[in-house]
């Protein structure tokens, strides 16, 4: 498979609460569009889309996978993102590299907190959306329970089917736009069926709710229903992914993936409601020019690619997984990395399918690839042609919420630890390696506590060492509440060669944040030139030891007022000591607190719990 048609290219990404069925879901689609031979199943291990050890260890996905199909002459790229909140980094590239989203929702317990939080994601980003009620087949199943439950934040599904048999009687859907019913094979395709004679009164019922919702995307075609009563399939579809596209309208449709129900209409309602790769426009800069360029999803514009996620590995190497917006991605392409400014040599090129790459030449404006060996490469940053390179703005990811300190098992593994800490972190922009200065402690950040457990797994796995993590020690700080003048006289003169420095300081507050200010307000020559930075050097010292507790000491303001000095026993040496002594007694004197660690917390709260918070 080469380039393909952006028209005819869907990027899809899976969302949902974790255990709702999404790395199922996929691998029944790509099942049924023939691009694996076998349905693997999570609990087995064995699907195409969660490889890692540590996803099969745990039954859940930890990073976002991605493979393809084709369906009707539609090539559709699905993006299995994590459920489990640890790892939203990786759902967060995924949707900068989507044009439309399946909101994957348990058919038993309906929407819940993960749902919520994955579809604040979507309206984020603005991804138009299909609804996919998943495991029908379950006890307690209910698709119109869990329409109800979307719309307690999201006013807009509406179901495009409905279910045929009840739990483990889930056997097919009906189309109410068609007003046909199907059921399928062992590969999850459609084959029509009769409407269940039970269901023909509702049905109508049902298709009037629909056909009214898509009338509501516009005024023509609204005043056309409300005069005739009627539209036409053509007319309500066109209306439906138009409202798709706007995100007044979320379609819902229903599955039982692990059994391959639903699947195949599902992947119809993907082509024929989902924006194609073409519809993708974002905001770049030329990187020369600094000037703004709209960029088009066009084979034949200038080549940008923007690198949504990267691995690592020992023995396979480093792969980046780019979204493709513009222009063809060929493997002797002359590239740049335009975040950087960096040259970049183009490794072998591939379409992503699982732990895959199939190779190809060459990647058209819209899809999505593969590419091994970048060297100086991270997440966020866009690829580039040499001859026209440009930006596109860096990916945003959450702040790091969750800390440990990290210390290898051994003494020995204590540089190859930290030199594995700093591919993974590379590896996963929502991961940050800190040295603290106050504790002497490595710091790992990251999103949540499974987070940071993933990486000590994967520091044994992939580069033979073994870390522990505990809980890391407050990074307190010292300041002052106040102002002060100290004198301080350092002199040791008992014959022969002797030491003299004298110095006088002021300190005063200054806003937080604003750290360390040195202003030299000498007049004169009491201390000469060349001794005033040792005074400096001296103070410094005393801010970073604290007088306190022996934590370092923050904003504060030390201006140099006056000194004395010595013709034969003036020295570096003494100023040093005489500065760092008129520190520590100027902060004593300028009433010194210790101060905590605070962080900005923003909560989002129902609007019926307002009151009560």
């Amino acid at each position: 498979m080469g380039r393909v048609d952006p028209q005819k290219i869907r990027n899809v990404a899976l969302l949902g609460h974790s255990h709702d069925g999404k790395t199922m879901l996929a691998e029944a689609m790509l099942f049924a569009g023939g691009s694996i031979e076998r349905l693997g199943k999570p609990e087995a291990g064995n699907t195409t889309l969660d490889f890692e050890p540590e996803e099969i260890k745990r039954k859940i996905s930890i990073g976002t996978a991605v493979a393809h199909l084709t369906w009707r002459d539609h090539k559709i790229n699905l993006l299995d993102t994590p459920g489990f909140q640890d790892f939203v980094g990786e759902v967060i590239g995924a949707l900068h590299a989507a044009e439309g989203a399946l909101l994957v929702v348990g058919a038993s317990a309906g929407a819940v907190v993960g749902t919520e939080l994955a579809w604040q994601q979507l309206r984020a980003r603005r991804l138009p959306t299909l609804l996919v009620v998943n495991k029908m087949d379950k006890e307690n199943a209910d698709f119109w329970k869990a329409l109800d439950s979307m719309r307690e934040f999201s006013p807009r599904p509406v179901a495009i089917q409905a279910p045929i048999g009840l739990e483990a009687g889930f056997k097919g859907v009906v189309d109410l736009l068609a007003r046909k019913a199907y059921e399928f094979d062992a590969q999850g395709r459609p084959k029509e069926v009769p409407v269940p004679a039970d269901f023909k009164g509702e049905l109508e019922q049902r298709r009037s709710a629909l056909v009214e919702a898509a009338a509501e995307t516009d005024d023509a075609l609204l005043e056309r229903y409300l005069e005739s009563g009627e539209l036409s399939d053509a007319d309500v579809t066109a209306a439906l992914a138009k409202g798709v596209a706007s995100g007044d309208i979320v379609p819902a449709v229903c599955t039982a993936a692990a059994r391959s129900i639903g699947v195949g209409t599902l992947l119809d309602a993907i082509v024929d409601l989902l924006p194609s790769a073409a519809t993708h426009q974002v905001g770049a800069v030329n990187a020369r020019t600094e000037s703004a360029e709209a960029l088009k999803t066009d084979p034949s514009g200038p080549m940008a690619a923007l690198v949504f996620k990267t691995t690592a590995d020992p023995f396979v190497g480093r792969i980046s997984y780019v979204k493709v917006l513009s222009g063809t991605l060929t493997h002797n392409l002359p590239i740049v990395n335009a975040s950087r400014d960096t040259p970049e040599r183009l490794g072998a090129l591939g379409f992503p399918k699982g732990k895959s790459l199939e190779a190809t030449t060459e990647v058209g404006a819209g899809d999505i690839a593969g590419i091994s060996k970048l060297q100086n490469t991270s997440t966020g940053d866009t690829l580039a042609g040499r001859d026209h390179p440009i930006r596109i703005p860096p990916i945003d990811y959450p702040d790091r919420t969750y800390s440990a300190a990290v210390t290898a098992k051994t003494k020995a593994d204590e540089e190859k630890v930290n030199a594995a800490l700093v591919k993974l972190v590379d590896e996963d922009p929502t991961l940050s390696l800190v040295h603290e200065p106050s504790t002497k402690e490595t710091v790992l950040q990251g999103v949540g506590d499974v987070h940071l457990d993933v990486v000590l797994e994967k520091l044994k796995r992939k580069y033979g060492v073994e870390a522990a993590l505990q809980v890391p020690r407050v990074p307190y700080q010292e300041t002052i509440t106040g102002s002060a003048r100290a004198e301080k006289k350092y002199k040791k003169q008992s014959g022969g060669a002797g030491l003299y420095g004298h110095c006088v300081i002021e300190i005063a507050p200054v806003p937080r944040g604003t750290g360390f200010v040195w202003e030299d307000k000498i007049f004169g020559g009491s201390i000469p030139h060349n001794f005033r930075p040792s005074v400096e050097k001296g103070v410094k010292e005393t801010m970073e030891q604290g007088v306190l507790t022996g934590n370092p000491l923050v904003d504060i303001k030390v201006r140099l007022v006056d000194g004395s000095t010595h013709a034969v026993d003036g020295k570096d040496i003494a100023f040093k000591l005489a500065g760092a002594m008129a520190m520590r007694q100027a902060v004593m004197d300028a009433k010194p607190v210790l101060l905590e660690p605070i962080m900005d917390v923003e909560v989002l709260v129902p609007e019926r719990n307002m009151g009560d918070v």
